[in-house]
């Protein structure tokens, strides 16, 4: 209520502070260019107003390396695998057996570049917090919005592709299941900590960026904007507010002005309070998100109309907190002359969409249609991408009945065989029967490894192929065929699940009793109730309450 009363007393103070700021504004803008003619020279300036591509790169950098089997400490012999196991089981990696390889669940398109296409990506983001600290969700903001800004220079077309928040996700360089949103979270290590500065944020926006990329089918996203609450607010009043036709009925955030369908003038905090409307919104806020997109062209309407594009670097240059960035000053002013000469009309918008459901009675994920995902893709950057496995609801039954179990054992025999390389690191020597145990414990880690992969990355495929198996309320409309595949399913299952426990007991088993000789009693084999707090299931916890 402080924070609102001081918008209000800020918006108060008359047309002069008003005029003032439009004119410090202008003329930071003039100095501005200048500064920036006079330190890069004319070469430079001549790429921002003709040649903005020029100023940027199209790939991101090197990608964080998806999670790999440890390497073994001691020479292992592997046993040929019995019928009993899975046939996915193969010998032991060597050391460059474990570098870099593909992460099951996530996408695998590998699309050329789109440097040739001329098309840029930028991630926008913003962030659920306010500028004194305060959030809507949760003792984390997260980045509830995502969107795509996707410049195509040769085409003159500009593309904004909403990702869903909720979006079911694995996170490069990273264990666990999360939601897109809550990725920002993940690079920041769990804590949310900002002076306001442009690189305070950059692990957790850099990569989120990273995990969009996955749902672009592997296209880079090189650079992002952030901003918060109160940028938002503190931008469009700088702008002098935006005339809209309102498509929603709502009250501001300060409860003080109502708005009614129709035409209205909307200051910052209007702004704020339509975008973040939540009733009449589907699950995976489909509405809310086609609200910001159309409030996004509207604005942009309204500042090349005004000639006021200018504004932005100023903006951004000038702002004391709540926008974010990793481009440099000449790049965004590069991307406003662009857009003086773009043609609103040549701003397309679209969104990935699914349905919306939970694991278990604890978190709400979407799960994007897959269909629609590859048609966006293909209609903006003209490749064929690939189908995200992990993303349905069948998958995530599956984690949840035996998946996680898997995963908990893996970690936690992980741990015991990084203190054994520690101890071997220090100079410690073994004895041939705590080698033999190693061997043991190492050969039914790898097992288990490739059993889980195996048969996680099976049923991710025939789950995308039995989409129908989801929608439990419309059984009675099964045909027979239907029944029996559904019966020929859970009988897949129940086997996968049958091997994946015996191999997790027998790993058990066998860690116990390497753990014993070095003295090792922090073995914990059971996933916690609320399994996104379990470090091994979850790498950094992400708190959505």
């Amino acid at each position: 209520m402080e924070q609102n009363n001081e918008i209000q007393k800020q918006s108060g103070n008359g047309k002069k502070k008003r005029s003032k700021k439009t004119l410090l504004i202008v003329l930071g803008v003039i100095l501005l260019v200048l500064g920036v003619a006079a330190f890069f020279g004319i070469r430079y300036v001549n790429k921002i107003l003709k040649q903005p591509e020029k100023l940027f790169v199209f790939e991101a950098e090197t990608p964080l390396p998806d999670k790999t089997p440890l390497a073994p400490a001691f020479p292992i012999t592997t046993p040929k695998p019995d019928e009993a196991q899975s046939a996915a089981e193969t010998p032991a990696p060597t050391e460059e057996a474990t570098q870099e390889t593909e992460s099951p669940g996530e996408p695998t398109a590998s699309p050329e570049s789109n440097e040739n296409k001329g098309i840029l990506n930028i991630l926008l983001m913003g962030i659920d917090a306010f500028e004194n600290g305060g959030t809507t969700s949760g003792t984390m903001p997260h980045t509830d919005t995502i969107m795509v800004i996707a410049v195509n220079f040769d085409q003159d077309t500009v593309d904004l592709i909403t990702l869903p928040r909720d979006t079911l996700t694995t996170v490069p360089g990273y264990h666990g299941f999360y939601k897109l949103n809550g990725v920002f979270n993940v690079g920041l290590g769990g804590k949310f900590q900002t002076t306001g500065k442009a690189d305070d944020l950059a692990d957790g926006f850099k990569l989120t960026c990273r995990a969009a990329e996955q749902w672009l089918g592997g296209i880079s996203i090189p650079y992002y904007y952030g901003v918060d609450f109160q940028a938002v607010i503190d931008i469009v009043d700088a702008i002098g507010g935006i005339d809209y036709d309102v498509d929603q009925p709502f009250r501001s955030m300060d409860r003080l002005h109502a708005y009614g369908l129709g035409m209205h003038h909307l200051d910052g905090t209007a702004v704020l309070s339509y975008l973040r409307i939540r009733h009449a919104a589907d699950g995976l806020d489909s509405s809310r998100t086609a609200r910001q997109r159309r409030m996004m062209v509207a604005i942009f309407r309204k500042l090349k109309n005004e000639g006021k594009l200018s504004q932005i670097p100023a903006l951004i240059s000038a702002a004391n907190s709540g926008i974010y960035t990793n481009t440099s000053i000449g790049q965004t002013v590069a991307l406003v002359n662009y857009a003086s000469n773009l043609d609103p009309d040549r701003i397309r918008t679209c969104a990935m969409f699914g349905n919306i459901g939970a694991i278990e009675r604890y978190w709400r994920f979407a799960y994007v249609n897959q269909q629609n995902r590859i048609d966006i893709i293909r209609e903006v950057y003209g490749i064929e991408a690939k189908p995200v496995g992990i993303c349905t609801r069948q998958y995530e039954r599956w984690l949840v009945r035996i998946g996680f179990s898997a995963i908990k054992h893996l970690h936690q025999v992980e741990k015991v065989l990084k203190v054994i390389q520690e101890k071997k690191d220090a100079g410690e020597t073994f004895t041939e029967e705590q080698i033999a145990l190693y061997s043991d414990c190492y050969s039914d880690y790898i097992a288990l490894q490739n059993a889980f992969d195996a048969d996680s990355s099976a049923l991710q495929e025939i789950y995308l192929a039995n989409l129908w198996r989801e929608k439990r309320d419309d059984q009675k409309y099964w045909t027979k065929e239907n029944e029996q595949m559904d019966q020929e399913l859970k009988k897949q299952e129940k086997e996968i699940f049958e091997r994946l426990t015996e191999l997790s007991e027998k790993l058990e088993n066998s860690t116990n009793k390497l753990a014993k000789t070095i003295d090792y009693r922090k073995c914990f084999w059971y996933v916690w109730e609320k399994w996104y707090e379990d470090p091994d299931i979850n790498e950094v916890y992400v708190d959505f309450n």
